[in-house]
């Protein structure tokens, strides 16, 4: 356990996070705008929710689904909140790539 906390605790580490979470957060923002599918997004580091805007309440199972035809796996919070929970060390073409993904699952949900 102290091992990975070594690890982990270091400023290039740490750094990294705060990068990654910002590309999260300007993407999901961007498709909540875009598609209205979400109300917002919060979190720290890489524990990231996005929750569901009001006419999406309680779909969130839809969501996942759609990601999962994507090959995307994300996680469920409740009815109402999609999770991400990345490796902390995810590399940015994985973080781009997923976001792709999700964005071509919320795009044929939204549209259908």
């Amino acid at each position: 356990g102290s091992a990975l906390l070594d690890a982990v605790n270091t400023p290039e580490v740490l750094e990294g996070v705060k990068t990654r979470h910002n590309r999260f957060r300007t993407a999901l923002e961007a498709m909540g705008s875009k598609y209205g599918i979400f109300s917002g997004v919060r979190g720290m580091g890489l524990l990231i929710g996005a929750p569901l805007s009001e006419p999406w309440k309680g779909r969130a199972k839809e969501v996942l689904t759609a990601a999962n035809e994507e090959s995307l796996m994300v996680l469920q919070a409740g009815p109402d909140v999609i999770r991400f929970a990345p490796s902390l060390v995810i590399s940015e073409a994985d973080i781009d790539e997923g976001l792709a993904r999700l964005e071509r699952a919320v795009a044929r949900i939204t549209q259908a």
